[in-house]
Formats: structure tokens, C-alpha cells, sequence
């Protein structure tokens, strides 16, 4: 696997003439060179349905003469440059058409595509963005068709690097004709959902597992990846990939907190995990549409921050000519990730914190934020390991098997400290541990406020809004360290107050709102669902207290950076060395996107790192500016001068 990828798509229009017909090797080899590109995935079809080589089984582009697809292949090994072959599966225009009944259906009989793609609309009507219909893979007649596909590239390519199938997990239940009569051959009712679900679960399985074995017939060290199939919250797609491509698109798909969380998980399963993002201002296939160099710089600057390659996603023009602005804009970028690579890759990385993967969007990105803006790293725990953080953090919903809890109670026994919130670990209406409470029960209200035992500069002296009020308990015998206290009555027709919420009742019975016994802390409120909805710092920084509580002793801390700094420790065992890597911007919002425009200097950044040899140096990695250092025990303190952008601080200590 390579680390500066270049993802190339070519969805072109049959309406289009004289297609492929200013491709040149010399033009291909001098973009590729520019870009500081080591692989580039190129296309044997398109959306479109037409293939870019001389296919024997289904149809090439009608504008095309010659074998396009190759002659990139040919071009690119000739210079050193891996080239992985696209093939889309869920979408294709011309099969599509020419054959409606391989198209998904609703359970209602209508055809199953994007927004804005109607089957019957007039030829005249605007076409909507990345409007396709969606084909069916369940195994049946079209899925045949791929792996006849499939194996016609494995034995066309003698050298074939990979493949990369595309749009493989749309979709969460078919009624084709197909699939309806495959239900009722295995005894599933089609008219029942789960049915319908586990059916498409089982065949789009079967589907990849078949094209994992074609190619492995012919190629068995070749890579594959399926799209979609990088999914948090699809794992069982994740065991047909050799490596994980992680399309974010960072200014119009979630934004750039998105990319960390997903990387934190997919380094679990020990493959290559590649972060994707795009030439593009917005999306991808936008032709004239520029992301600045520095916006691609910073992301697969913070690709390397968290152990990812990096892909930029690009579109070649229809005669095939490569853009050299593109990739004088992605040569910026991936000429410094080149640089940057030795201190980026390969060893292991120090996190303290352990985070219960809950499978729920909100809940997981609402912690990970938290976690990210106060630079406190972190692993998501999909394998029941407690034993190597000091503190695990369990969000709502969690619920142990015997055998987890099992492990999870050792860990406590041996000093290991627990962070749950509102019902994690609660099963049968009682704690799964124990937490010195009783549970009541859920939320009585539409919201309630937090009062702290303790005054802090971070979040306010007086009772705070919780629109997301806590799940309610009564002490045994734990420390209280804040408390909820609740609003007059819930906002009704019939009763309320002012123009939003209900304020508070000082005189109400209140209930513990964080509450301490041993090392386990319990948060009643599920204060990372409410930040990830509402935003503020100050539910941010409750959450932040509550765990300060338990992690007492940081591996490593960092102040001056700035909530939007982002920072990892890789520890290089093999080399003698920690590398510190670091990067900031502040991504803005400029009309329908997110984006990176001003990349402002920090500087003076205090480092704190525990270590427990004797430490040679500390320097910049790039440059060698050797950095001052005191080493208190198992601890060194010192400053780094100035960030812009990325910086790598190389620690080396004594064998």
C-alpha cells in the first residue's frame, strides 16, 4: 500500500466526442511526478456503464478508440506508480436502462435511486447532482455480470495492482424481482422488514466474497476495497477489504472533525487505513472546481497526524489530458507528506483513554469532539482490552455480556478507572458496576439544569441548561460533585414560561448530576450527544471536569494549543524515538462549505511528555532546530517555538 494516492475518476457522457484523445504517456507520467503521486486508481468503467478498454462482455465508450485503461496502467508502472483499477457496481446508467429489472425496487414496487433521479423523466428535465439508479447486488443476475467483469480485468492485467469497487453499500433492503423470489426460497417473508434486511445483508456478503475470490484466482497479492464498505457503522462489511479508503470530503460531508473518529477505529483491525479527500471545492466530479493547495496540505498533513495515507480525489477532463494545476495543488500537499512520512508511520501510539464504541453517530462524535479539542488522544474499544488505558469511558446505552463484565470488573480491582453516563452499564433497571447509586429512572422533564459542587473559571457558577436532561438516581453512598436540579414543570399549552424552556426550581428535590465512588465516576446527562447537537463549550467542559476526575496522570499534555489543534505521540520503539506531531487550522464556513482558508501560526506551545528512559534530544523534525528540554524524572517539559500548519517534534532518548 502507498501513502500518496490519487483517486481518478472518469464518468463521461457517450454525448462527448474525441474521448481519451489528448491522453498521452508523457502528460500522465509529468502529473503524476508533479503530484509526488505513488499510486493512482484508474477507471475500467464509469457510471456511465461503459468500459475504457476493449471489453469482450459488455460495452466501451463509444468515443474511445484505443485501451485508455491500460495505457495508464503502462504509464504508470513505467515510473514507479502503483495503478489499482476502478469498477462501479451500484451505479451504471447504461445497464440501468437497458435493464430495469436489475434496478433496486421499494417495497412499493418504484425504482431505488439518488435524489433527484426519477426512471420516467422527460428528456429535457435538469438532472440532479450525482443523480444514478441503484443496481441490485444481492447476488442475482446483474452481481454475475460483475464477476464476469471482474475476471475479464484480472486476466486482461497480468500486473494488476488492485481493484476498487464502488457504491457496494447503498441501501438497507430490496424488493426486486429477484430478491423477492430468493426470500421466499429461503422461507423469509418480504413483507417483513428485518427479513427483507438480513436477506440483503447475506447476499451483498456473498456478493463481495465472490469478488474477493475471483481476483484472488488471478491475483493474489492484489489489494481490494469495496466503497461504502468503511462504514463505523456497517462492520460487516469490514473483512472484504485488504485496506480501508475513508471518504470524507471534509468542506461538504460532515466537516473536518469527521476524518479522526473514523481513523481511531479502523486502525483497530491492523490494515491500511487511507484517509480520502478531494481536488474539489465541494464534491466530487466538479470539473473547474479548486481546493487551495494549503486546505489539502493541512488534511493529509492530519491524514499522517492520526497513521493514514492519504487520497485526493480528482476528474479527468474527457479527452484525457491530465490538469496540471490540480496536481501542481496536490504535489504542495503530498511533497511535504513525503517529507513527513518517516514520523508519521509505523510504531505505536500513547493513549491513555479507552472509549466503549457505541454505534451511535451522534454519541460517538459528540466525545470524540470533546476529546479532540481538549487534545486528550484516545482508542476506541471493540475487543473488551481494558487493561491498557487508565480510564475507559462508557457511553449511554452500553450494555456488558457476563464475559465483558467479567473483565471489565478485574480491571476496576486493579486500579483501572471507569467513566460511565445516563444508562451505560445499566441492565434490568439496576448498574451492571458499581457506582454508589440506585437507579430511578429516566428523564421526568424536557430539560433540566446542572449545579456544581465546585466552582470553575470554564463553565458557569450558576445552574447551566441541560436541553438533554439526566437520567435520575439516588446516592448510597458515592460523592456528589454536582447536581441536577429541575425546571418548574415541563413547556406545555398549559403550562409555561417566557419564549423557550421552563427556569429552574430551587426548591425541588435534586438528583446527583456526577457522582464519584472509588474510580468510578457516573454523569447522568449525556453531555457528548448534547455538544455534538448543541454546541457548547460549556457542556464540553463539564464532561471535561467529570473525567479530570479519574485521569489524574496524563501521559502527555499540551496547553496553547487551541481547541482546533489537533496532536498525537507515535512512539518509535525500532527507531529510539517518540514523534510528536501537531497541526492547526480553524476551518470556516463560506457559504454551503467548510473550509480551510487562513492557516494562522501557534506559537509557544508547552509540551509535557512522560518518559522513562534517559532523553538525548528533542528537535524539529524537518528542520533540526534542536529544542530545550528538562527532564524531572519521568517526565520532560519543553516548548515548541512555533506550529504552522504541521510540525513533527522528534524525542529521542538513550537504548
Amino acid at each position: 500500500m502507498r501513502n500518496r494516492q490519487v483517486h481518478l475518476d472518469f464518468h463521461t457522457s457517450p454525448d462527448i466526442g474525441g474521448v481519451g484523445s489528448k491522453f498521452s504517456k508523457e502528460n500522465f507520467q509529468a502529473a503524476l511526478k508533479l503530484g509526488h503521486v505513488d499510486s493512482i486508481t484508474v477507471f475500467g468503467k464509469c457510471h456511465h456503464g461503459y468500459c475504457y478498454y476493449p471489453t469482450k462482455l459488455e460495452t466501451m465508450h463509444p468515443q474511445l478508440d484505443f485501451d485508455l485503461t491500460g495505457a495508464q496502467i503502462e504509464a504508470a508502472h513505467e515510473i514507479g506508480v502503483k495503478a489499482p483499477v476502478y469498477i462501479p457496481v451500484g451505479w451504471s446508467h447504461l445497464d440501468s436502462e437497458n435493464h430495469p429489472e436489475w434496478v433496486c425496487r421499494q417495497k412499493d414496487g418504484t425504482y431505488v435511486g439518488t435524489s433527484g433521479c426519477h426512471y420516467d423523466a422527460d428528456p429535457n428535465e435538469p438532472r440532479g447532482y450525482c443523480a444514478w439508479h441503484q443496481l441490485c447486488l444481492n447476488d442475482g443476475t446483474w452481481a454475475k455480470q460483475i464477476y464476469a467483469l471482474t475476471e475479464e480485468v484480472c486476466k486482461r492485467y497480468k500486473d494488476l495492482d488492485g481493484l476498487f469497487f464502488d457504491i457496494c453499500a447503498n441501501g438497507d433492503a430490496c424488493w426486486c424481482d429477484e430478491c423477492v423470489k430468493g426470500m421466499k426460497e429461503l422461507g423469509l417473508d418480504p413483507e417483513n422488514d428485518d427479513d427483507a434486511q438480513n436477506y440483503n445483508l447475506t447476499k451483498r456478503q456473498t456478493f463481495m466474497q465472490k469478488c474477493v475470490d475471483v481476483l484472488r484466482r488471478y491475483h493474489p497479492d492484489a489489494t481490494i476495497f469495496f466503497n461504502g464498505g468503511a462504514n463505523l457503522y456497517k462492520p460487516w462489511y469490514h473483512a472484504y477489504n485488504s485496506h480501508f479508503e475513508m471518504e470524507d470530503m471534509p468542506t461538504a460531508w460532515g466537516g473536518y472533525d469527521k476524518f479522526p473518529m473514523r481513523a481511531k477505529l479502523f486502525k483497530n483491525y491492523g490494515k491500511h487505513y487511507v484517509g480520502m479527500t478531494g481536488k474539489f471545492h465541494l464534491d466530487w466530479g466538479e470539473f473547474g472546481g479548486f481546493r487551495t493547495k494549503e486546505a489539502l496540505k493541512y488534511e493529509v498533513a492530519v491524514m499522517a497526524l492520526y497513521g493514514a495515507g492519504a487520497s485526493i480525489g480528482d476528474h479527468l477532463h474527457p479527452d484525457g489530458e491530465m490538469e496540471m494545476q490540480t496536481y501542481a495543488n496536490i504535489g504542495y500537499a503530498y511533497d511535504y507528506l513525503e517529507k513527513i512520512e518517516p514520523y508519521c508511520y509505523g510504531g505505536e501510539y500513547i493513549t491513555d483513554i479507552g472509549v466503549y464504541f457505541s454505534g451511535i453517530k451522534g454519541l460517538d462524535d459528540g466525545l470524540s469532539n470533546i476529546l479532540l479539542q481538549k487534545h486528550i488522544d484516545y482508542d476506541f474499544i471493540t475487543d473488551n482490552d481494558f487493561d491498557k488505558y487508565q480510564v475507559v469511558i462508557f457511553l449511554e446505552k452500553a450494555v456488558l455480556d457476563d464475559e465483558a463484565l467479567a473483565k471489565l470488573n478485574d480491571y476496576i480491582n486493579h486500579g483501572g478507572k471507569v467513566l460511565i453516563m445516563a444508562d451505560a452499564l445499566l441492565k434490568d433497571g439496576k448498574f451492571q458496576i458499581d457506582t454508589g447509586l440506585e437507579y430511578i429512572g429516566g428523564p421526568e422533564y424536557d430539560c433540566d439544569y446542572i449545579v456544581s459542587g465546585d466552582t470553575y473559571d470554564d463553565v458557569p457558577s450558576g445552574p447551566m441548561l441541560c436541553t438533554m436532561p439526566g437520567h435520575r438516581t439516588r446516592c448510597l453512598d458515592a460523592e456528589v460533585m454536582a447536581e441536577i436540579m429541575p425546571p418548574y414543570f415541563n413547556r406545555t399549552y398549559g403550562h409555561f414560561c417566557g419564549h423557550k424552556n421552563t427556569p429552574f426550581d430551587k426548591s425541588a428535590l435534586r438528583y446527583p448530576a456526577i457522582a464519584k465512588k472509588g474510580n468510578v465516576v457516573y454523569v447522568s446527562h449525556s453531555l457528548p450527544l448534547q455538544y455534538a447537537e448543541y454546541g457548547s463549550m460549556y457542556h464540553r467542559n463539564y464532561f471535561a471536569h467529570a473525567l479530570s476526575m479519574l485521569y489524574t496522570s496524563p501521559s502527555f499534555t499540551v496547553r496553547g494549543l487551541g481547541s482546533m489543534g489537533r496532536c498525537t505521540v507515535l512512539h518509535q520503539a525500532d527507531a529510539h524515538r517518540y514523534c510528536i506531531n501537531m497541526t492547526y487550522a480553524s476551518p470556516v464556513r463560506r457559504g454551503c462549505a467548510e473550509i480551510v482558508e487562513d492557516i494562522t501560526p501557534v506559537y509557544n506551545i508547552e509540551i509535557e511528555l512522560k518518559v522513562n528512559t534517559a532523553i538525548k534530544k528533542v528537535y524539529v523534525a524537518l528542520s533540526g532546530e534542536k529544542l530545550n528540554f528538562k527532564q524531572l524524572g519521568n517526565k520532560i517539559v519543553f516548548t515548541v517555538p512555533k506550529l504552522d500548519c504541521h510540525t513533527a517534534i522528534v524525542v529521542e532518548y538513550a537504548v
